[in-house]
């Protein structure tokens, strides 16, 4: 798995936070969970969830004040052709996120 990943969840494991991590296609989303409200919360979504694009996903965690991270991992199982699209989507989407906040 991506180095950068295991850093992260590590660090948020050393200082006491609970993690979560929801896989869109090539992006993991490693959410810091607080409580067992927030745990709670993310199971029942996932439980629910189908036809979610990345966006939907950072408005659930904005709504519920959930801090989260995203890490792009190359998926040796996929074709490197949806590797390369994945990997623009993402970037794409991270620069629209950030002209939207600025």
């Amino acid at each position: 798995m991506n180095i950068k990943y295991r850093l992260l969840c590590k660090r948020l494991i050393e200082e006491g936070k609970r993690v979560g991590v929801i896989q869109y296609y090539n992006v993991l989303f490693i959410m810091e969970l607080l409580s067992d409200k927030d745990i709670w919360s993310l199971e029942q979504w996932v439980n629910g969830m189908n036809n979610l694009y990345m966006k939907d996903i950072h408005n659930w965690c904005r709504l519920h004040f959930i801090k989260y991270h995203t890490v792009f991992v190359y998926m040796k199982e996929y074709p490197v052709k949806a590797n390369i699209w994945n990997g623009y989507s993402y970037i794409r989407w991270r620069m629209e996120r950030r002209m939207n906040l600025g």
